[in-house]
């Protein structure tokens, strides 16, 4: 059997060992409901509260300001769909940035069909937020920002908090969503002390369980209730809670937390041992987006001139490789392609050889040599082949 070699954990990543031993001993011990009044319910009860409280001391926050959805995708959803229902009477007017993931670009794109305004905040050569652009395209009927923090296909990183002092100089009343999917847990976010109002974010990006994600809102702001019935989650999102998983992203986040200098370290050191390993074995390498520097330390996205991603990814495969297409879309309109790479000036053609590697907690040097291996054994006949 051919050894496996993950370079997809931006992805998803493998779940913490201490985090599986902890569902299971919920799922077949402390199986009570939290909300029985029993004691196995307090017992079920008490994992919710110290997995609050575990995310808000990553976050800083008070732990009443933590809520826990199914996903980042279903928080986003919630955010931007609530403020456009509450604040419609203070305008229509939204800004994003370029990039966006799905779970807000489509969202807007609804928001677009009933009449918002969608407008989009211009980059430099990184895809960083032009910072004197966002001061200038606030008014006075903006009702939201929402921006990633660490984008999900080049790693760039926004001035989450320089944004979001600009935010509260130009309009007070609008406001701010970051979507941390990327980043939560590897790189601080301190929304009571930046300034930001809405956070969303999933466990299954730190090495914690799919299928579990958490919503910051702000003390003092609401948002309509998507999920009515039985009032958990402070009456915000009803049903009863998945204990297992709420637990699991708890731990997750403290441990991540707690490692994220020694984990970012090592990441960030793959990230370039494989850069240079491969741009010295194979010509026609480029680097899409920030420096390897300035971006995210796990994640990198390259273009192989002459190679199609799709058959790229598939061809590592057979040597356990494992990464991601750059533009899994087929689209031929480079806006729906690949936001990301199209905010970078990259052509149809550019993005459909692009790839994302990316690193986790996980990931050693052997990932990096297999990857490289495979690619000087494979890059050059499939140019050969794509010239025929």
């Amino acid at each position: 059997m051919t050894e496996e070699h993950y370079l997809d954990n931006a992805a998803t990543t493998r779940v913490l060992p201490e985090a599986v031993r902890l569902i299971d001993q919920i799922l077949s011990e402390d199986y009570g409901n939290p909300s029985s009044l029993h004691r196995k319910g307090h017992e079920a009860e008490k994992y919710i509260r110290h997995a609050r409280t575990q995310i808000a001391d990553v976050l800083k926050c008070d732990p009443k300001s933590v809520y826990f959805t199914s996903c980042a995708t279903e928080s986003s959803n919630t955010v931007i769909r609530g403020v456009s229902q509450r604040r419609i009477h203070q305008g229509k007017h939204i800004l994003t940035t370029q990039g966006e993931h799905s779970a807000t670009a489509e969202c807007l794109k609804m928001l677009f069909s009933q009449g918002f305004e969608i407008e989009t905040l211009a980059c430099d050569a990184s895809g960083k937020v032009l910072l004197e652009d966002l001061r200038q395209k606030i008014r006075p009927d903006t009702i939201l920002v929402t921006a990633l923090q660490v984008n999900n296909e080049t790693g760039c990183i926004q001035p989450v908090e320089e944004m979001a002092k600009i935010i509260r100089s130009q309009n007070s009343q609008c406001l701010f969503h970051v979507d941390a999917t990327q980043s939560f847990a590897k790189y601080p976010l301190f929304p009571e002390r930046w300034g930001v109002n809405f956070i969303s974010a999933s466990a299954h990006k730190i090495n914690g369980p799919k299928g579990i994600g958490l919503l910051y809102i702000r003390r003092g702001l609401t948002l309509p209730s998507l999920i009515v019935g039985g009032g958990q989650e402070s009456h915000f999102r009803s049903g009863t809670e998945n204990v297992p998983y709420i637990a699991a992203f708890g731990l997750a986040a403290e441990m991540m937390w707690k490692e994220r200098e020694e984990i970012l370290s090592k990441m960030q050191s793959l990230k370039t041992e494989l850069y240079q390993s491969l741009t010295s074995a194979l010509d026609g390498i480029h680097l899409n987006g920030p420096s390897l520097e300035e971006g995210a330390a796990h994640i990198l996205n390259l273009r192989i001139e002459g190679v199609r991603s799709e058959v790229l990814l598939h061809s590592l495969e057979d040597y356990g490789v494992y990464i991601s297409s750059g533009s899994a879309c087929s689209s031929n309109n480079p806006s729906e392609k690949s936001p990301s790479l199209h905010a970078l000036g990259l052509t149809p053609a550019q993005m459909d050889e692009s790839v994302r590697i990316s690193f986790g907690r996980y990931s050693t040097r052997e990932d990096v040599e297999a990857f490289v291996k495979a690619m000087k054994l494979t890059v050059p006949m499939l140019r050969r082949f794509r010239r025929k």
